[in-house]
């Protein structure tokens, strides 16, 4: 008589299944117990040197791409620095301090991470020789710390106070490292500092937040950007019959659908259909019920209606047959916009006629347009801190790099607004302090001079990094680099290969350098304190 084998219980099988995620979780983590000595020293060296690898090939203009394939199947094609390290799979405790310091150069100033990156990976490569060499960590860090000092130092001293053509420069500078084209580059510098200047302007120099004051539209078409004052909606009309211009526009928005519940129509809910002319009673319930919500609409005095959800269709014909413009499953974030612009504030179709009208706002005027095939609404609210930069790019698979591109020349714009001071790009900012600290470590004595001089390689490892990516020798480029700056040219490197004099001019936002210094310092001194890694229990 054969066995029978029977199924496990699910009391039995959850160990199995316990055991199967924390090994998975361990592999992630890459750390199956204490780690301390040579072993930490090599755990450290392995992560940084792993994402140092795969991050310098994309850094720069000519820096490569990164194709994501994310679990679910979705590929997409990025050199975002914030957005690679985002992706790693990994949880080891190294790995994830750095992505903490990719978010913190995201959320600081939106720029500068994969800089910081590899600065810090850097940093932390470069002392490990010394450690290995028994010289303390702590001993490296006050190194680190008072390299970073001189380096913040020097970069003050070089920094230029920004003209309007510097500040251009160095927009473009950030929006051209995302590697995209040199004249796409020139037209978003050009919106995305236009659009600042506005709403700088408008605010009074007061806080401003990117995230609610600038909409970011992308869409496939001949290459334009345009910023305008208010908020573009590609979006169609409710109905083709209703108005597509209206001048000064009074605006109420929405929450949920606008059509009648079957409680209302039917509030004993004892109709039973079982004939036409119950049916019919039925549907004239229904129409009259919606009546009652459109000439709720009317009376309040909007005149463009902005809905969060659907809208019943006899509501929408009554809308129409006065003139009033409706949109319907607009996405909340497009109404937060409008809301933002022109100061209406959400309402349900249950609210009271005078609470309606209490709620809402004001536009110049709104357009309604159909350009490349699509419709789009044109929102115009003058002297209202809300703008649309609208970004036409020909290739669909284009519009990632042109939206990252958008994001760095948008934060670098508000940041010079704030703080217009510019260094040399290029590579000629990071070579120059690589050479003012090596001078700086050869009035030190005792073993800190070695940290300084590891500093020292660290950053000029920014340059060369960016050397290589060109296609330059980069030997030959560092060479060169210091043959011009040591005859006092503000030399940098060039995308055609060559090391020239900062002719035509190409800057960098001070701002940013500064915070990537600094974050990268303060990560990699922090590491190099650490002497054992522990799993929690």
């Amino acid at each position: 008589m054969s066995a029978i084998t029977r199924p496990m219980s699910g009391r039995n099988q959850m160990p199995e299944v316990t055991d199967e995620l924390v090994r998975q979780i361990r592999e992630r983590v890459a750390v199956d117990g204490p780690v301390e000595d040579d072993q930490l020293l090599f755990h450290i060296e392995t992560m940084v040197t792993d994402i140092r690898e795969m991050l310098a090939s994309s850094f720069g203009p000519c820096g490569m791409n990164k194709l994501v394939y994310g679990p679910a199947g979705d590929v997409y094609m990025t050199s975002d620095g914030k957005t690679i390290i985002k992706e790693i799979d990994v949880l080891h405790p190294v790995a994830v301090s750095l992505k903490r310091l990719g978010q913190s150069m995201d959320k600081s100033c939106g720029d500068g991470t994969k800089t910081a990156l590899l600065l810090a990976c850097s940093l932390l490569k470069n002392a490990l020789p010394l450690l290995r060499k028994n010289v303390h960590p702590a001993v490296i860090a006050r190194g680190y710390e008072m390299a970073m000092g001189k380096a913040y130092e020097m970069m003050e001293y070089v920094a230029e106070d920004a003209d309007d053509a510097m500040m251009l420069s160095a927009v473009k500078s950030a929006a051209f490292g995302k590697g995209i084209l040199e004249d796409q580059a020139d037209r978003l510098a050009e919106a995305m500092l236009q659009t600042v200047r506005e709403l700088d302007r408008q605010t009074g120099g007061s806080f401003l937040d990117l995230e609610k004051n600038v909409k970011v539209l992308k869409k496939v078409g001949s290459p334009d950007v345009l910023s305008f004052s208010g908020v573009i909606l590609d979006e169609t009309p409710a109905r083709d019959d209703m108005p597509k211009h209206l001048q000064n526009p009074a605006i109420l928005l929405l929450r949920n659908d606008i059509k009648p519940e079957s409680g209302y129509v039917n509030p004993q809910h004892f109709v039973r259909i079982d004939k036409p002319e119950t049916a019919f009673e039925f549907k004239d319930a229904r129409k009259a019920a919606a009546y009652v919500y459109a000439e709720k609409i009317i009376e309040s005095g909007a005149n463009l209606i902005f809905c969060e959800g659907e809208v019943d269709f006899h509501i929408e014909e009554a809308l129409a047959r006065k003139k009033i413009l409706v949109y319907k499953r607009l996405k909340m974030k497009d109404m937060e916009y409008v809301s933002a612009a022109t100061g209406a504030d959400f309402m349900k179709i249950h609210d009271s006629v005078e609470d309606m009208n209490r709620s809402l706002g004001y536009a110049d005027e709104i357009k309604v347009i159909k350009k490349r095939y699509e419709t789009f609404a044109y929102l115009k609210v003058d002297y209202q801190p809300v703008t649309t930069v609208l970004i036409h790019e020909p290739m669909k698979y284009g519009l990632g790099k042109i939206e990252e591109a958008a994001d760095d020349a948008l934060n670098n714009a508000a940041l010079l607004i704030k703080n217009p001071y510019v260094v040399t790009g290029a590579g000629g900012t990071e070579y120059f302090l690589s050479r003012s600290l090596r001078i700086y470590a050869n009035t030190l004595t005792g073993k800190e001079q070695l940290a300084v001089n590891a500093f020292a390689d660290a950053v000029e490892s920014l340059a060369k990094t960016l050397a290589s990516n060109i296609g330059m020798d980069v030997t030959d480029a560092m060479i060169d680099l210091s043959a011009q700056q040591e005859d006092g040219i503000d030399a940098r490197l060039d995308v055609c290969r060559h090391v020239v004099g900062n002719s035509p001019a190409v800057y960098d936002c001070a701002t940013v350098k500064k915070y990537a210094l600094v974050a990268a310092t303060e990560t990699a001194m922090n590491i190099l304190r650490v002497d054992e890694i522990l799993l929690k229990r």
